[in-house]
C-alpha cells in the first residue's frame, strides 16, 4: 500500500491553482486575520499602489476601532500591523519611498490609540513601533521630500509623544534630516519650551526662588544608600594600605557592578511635561550633530542644578572628553562627585566618564587608581579587567591574586561570591563559603544553586553548605511551592557527602538531619515528601528517622 502522500510545497501545487484557492477560502472562513492576509498578498499582485491602498484601509479601520483589547486580541492585532509594516517597508518602499513615508507616519499616529486600548501594562506594543520608527529613518533617507518638512513632522511627533512610541525618532533620522533639518528641528523645539518658573514668578514681581530650591533638592540625595568611599592615599600595590571603609546599609541583594541607566530617570519623566520633552530632544539633537558644547548648554542654560548630580555630569563630561575637552570634563566631574551613600549605578558612570578624562590627559596613574579602587569597592570585574591589562608585562598576574585576595575580605559575602563565581575563581569561592557559612542563607538562591553546582565535583563541603543554605531559606519561609526543592538539595547532599573527607567544624550529613527536621519537622508539606532512603547514610539506620521524626 502506498506511503501517506507528505505535506509540503510541492505535493500542494500539484492540486493546482483552483483547487488550492478553493481550500484557501474554505480554511479561512471566518478568520479575519487569514483574510486580510490574503487581501494584502492579492493587492501585491495587481501592484505596490494597489497594496498601499490596502494598508491605508487596515491602518484606518485600527484608527477607527475603539473596542478594548486583552492581551490575546492585543497580540493577534499587533501581529496583523507588523504584517503592514513589512508591506509598507518592502514591496511599496521599494516603488515609492516618499509614500513609504507617508504611511509609515500614520503607521506611528496609530500608538497612543493603541495603548489607550490595551488591558496590559507590559508595553509589549513599543517595540513595533520602535522598529516602524527605524525603518522611517532609513526609507526617508530615499524619499524626496524636503528636510524642512520632514523637521516639521518630527517635532510634532516628538511634541505628541506620550507613550515613548517615537523615543529614538531623532537617531533614527539623523541621517535624513542632515544637519540642515536637525538645526530646523532645534528651533522648532526651542520655539515649544516652555518658560521656567522662575522666570514666570519674576514677570509677576514674586521672589524667584525656584533655582534655590532646586540646589537645595540636589544636595538632599533622593533614595540613596551608603557606599564605600575610597582612601585616596591607597596604592594598588600596598595591601597595607588597603583600609576602604567597607560598611553599608546595602543588603546582601545588591547587584554587582552597576548598570547604566536606560533613560533620564535623574529629570523625573514626565510624558505630559513639555519642558522635558523639549529638554530630551535637545540631547538628542546634540548627539546626533556631534554638538558637546549644545549638550552642556542644554543643562548649563536651563537646568544648571541638573549638573551636580553624578550621572548628568558624567553623560556631558563624556560627550566634553569625545570632543577634546577632558580638562573642562574633570572640572565638570569635580563639581559633581557621587555622594557617599549613592545607590547603584551610583558613581560607575561618573568613574568611567573620570576614568576616561584622565587618560585623554595622558594621567594614566590616576585613572589606573580609580579602576583598582572601583573595583574592589564595587566588584566590578569590568573595572578590574580594564585594570590588569594596562599592567606591565608580569605584573598582571600577581596584582590579579592580591585583587581576588581583597575580595575574600569584602563584607558582603553574596557579592563577593557571585564575582569570585564569574571571574572564575573556585578555589577562592569554596574558601570564602567556608570562613563564613553563617552567611550564606543572605545570599541570592541564584547565585547559591549555580556556585553549588560548580563546586560540587571539586568542593563537595563548600557545595553541601550552599544546598543547605537553599534548603534552610525555604523551610524558614515556608515557601510550600518549593519544597519539592528543598527534598532535592537534600539528596544533593547526601550524595556530596560521600565524597567529603573531613567535616571540621561544620555538622556531618547525619548530624545535619537531626539538626534540620528537630528546626522543621513542623512544616508538613515537607515532612510529606520526604523518603528516608535519601536522607541519612548507612551509620544512622532509615527506621530510626522514620520513628524519631515521621509526620
Amino acid at each position: 500500500m502506498a506511503g501517506r502522500a507528505s505535506l509540503n510545497a510541492k505535493n500542494l501545487e500539484a492540486l493546482g491553482a483552483a483547487r488550492l484557492a478553493a481550500l484557501l477560502l474554505l480554511h479561512t472562513e471566518g478568520n479575519a486575520a487569514a483574510r486580510r492576509a490574503l487581501r494584502l498578498a492579492l493587492a501585491e499582485q495587481r501592484g505596490p499602489l494597489e497594496m498601499a491602498q490596502e494598508v491605508r484601509k487596515r491602518l484606518a479601520a485600527v484608527e477607527r476601532s475603539s473596542s478594548w483589547l486583552d492581551q490575546k486580541r492585543r497580540d493577534a492585532l499587533l501581529a496583523d500591523l507588523d504584517r503592514q509594516r513589512q508591506a509598507i517597508t518592502g514591496p511599496i518602499a521599494a516603488h515609492d519611498p516618499d509614500l513609504a513615508v507617508e504611511l509609515l507616519w500614520r503607521f506611528l499616529d496609530l500608538a497612543s490609540s493603541l495603548q489607550d486600548r490595551c488591558d496590559c501594562s507590559d508595553d509589549a506594543e513599543l517595540p513595533l513601533f520602535h522598529q516602524a520608527s527605524a525603518d522611517l529613518g532609513q526609507v526617508a533617507c530615499r524619499a524626496k521630500g524636503s528636510t524642512a518638512a520632514l523637521a516639521e513632522q518630527v517635532a510634532a511627533a516628538l511634541l505628541e509623544n506620550e507613550g515613548g512610541e517615537v523615543d529614538h525618532l531623532i537617531e533614527h533620522l539623523k541621517e535624513a534630516l542632515k544637519p540642515e533639518g536637525l538645526e530646523q528641528l532645534r528651533q522648532l523645539m526651542e520655539a515649544n519650551r516652555p518658560p521656567r518658573r522662575s522666570d514666570v514668578k519674576q514677570a509677576d514681581g514674586e521672589a524667584a526662588s525656584f533655582d534655590g530650591e532646586a540646589d537645595e533638592a540636589a544636595e538632599d540625595g533622593n533614595g540613596y544608600i551608603y557606599v564605600p568611599t575610597f582612601n585616596s592615599d591607597y596604592e594598588p600595590g600596598d595591601d597595607e594600605g588597603f583600609d576602604v571603609d567597607f560598611e553599608s546599609d546595602c543588603d546582601d541583594e545588591c547587584e554587582l557592578g552597576y548598570e547604566e541607566d536606560d533613560e533620564d530617570y535623574d529629570l523625573d519623566p514626565d510624558p505630559h511635561d513639555r519642558g522635558q520633552t523639549v529638554r530630551l530632544a535637545m540631547l538628542a539633537i546634540a548627539d546626533a550633530l556631534g554638538d558637546a558644547e549644545a549638550y552642556l548648554a542644554e543643562y548649563r542654560d536651563h537646568e544648571p542644578t541638573a549638573l551636580k548630580r553624578p550621572l548628568v555630569a558624567a553623560r556631558v563630561a563624556q560627550r566634553l572628553t569625545a570632543a577634546g575637552r577632558a580638562e573642562e570634563a574633570l572640572a565638570l566631574l569635580d563639581a559633581a562627585q557621587p555622594l557617599p551613600h549613592q545607590t547603584p549605578p551610583g558613581p560607575g558612570p561618573w568613574i568611567d566618564a573620570r576614568i576616561g578624562a584622565l587618560e585623554q590627559l595622558e594621567r594614566g596613574a590616576e585613572a589606573q587608581q580609580l579602576r583598582w579602587k572601583f573595583a574592589l569597592l564595587r566588584l566590578s570585574s569590568q573595572h578590574l579587567c580594564d585594570y590588569l591589562k594596562r599592567l606591565p608585562a608580569f605584573e598582571d598576574g600577581e596584582a590579579q591574586e592580591r585583587a581576588l585576595d581583597l575580595v575574600l575580605q569584602h563584607p558582603y559575602l553574596g557579592p563577593a561570591l557571585e564575582f569570585l563565581h564569574q571571574w572564575p575563581d573556585r578555589r577562592r569561592a569554596a574558601r570564602l563559603i567556608l570562613a563564613r557559612p553563617d552567611e550564606l542563607v543572605r545570599a541570592d538562591e541564584k547565585v547559591l544553586g549555580v556556585v553549588a553546582e560548580a563546586l560540587a565535583a571539586e568542593q563537595p563541603l563548600a557545595a553541601t553548605l550552599c544546598l543547605r543554605a537553599l534548603i534552610e531559606t525555604i523551610l524558614e519561609q515556608a515557601r510550600s511551592n518549593r519544597y519539592r526543592h528543598a527534598v532535592r538539595h537534600l539528596a544533593s547532599c547526601r550524595r556530596l557527602a560521600g565524597a567529603i573527607e573531613a567535616w571540621g567544624a561544620i555538622p556531618d550529613h547525619n548530624s545535619y538531619i537531626n539538626e534540620l527536621l528537630y528546626a522543621y519537622g513542623h512544616r508538613v508539606g515537607f515532612m510529606n515528601q520526604l523518603d528516608s532512603d535519601i536522607l541519612l547514610l548507612p551509620e544512622l539506620p532509615g527506621e530510626q528517622l522514620a520513628a524519631d521524626w515521621g509526620p
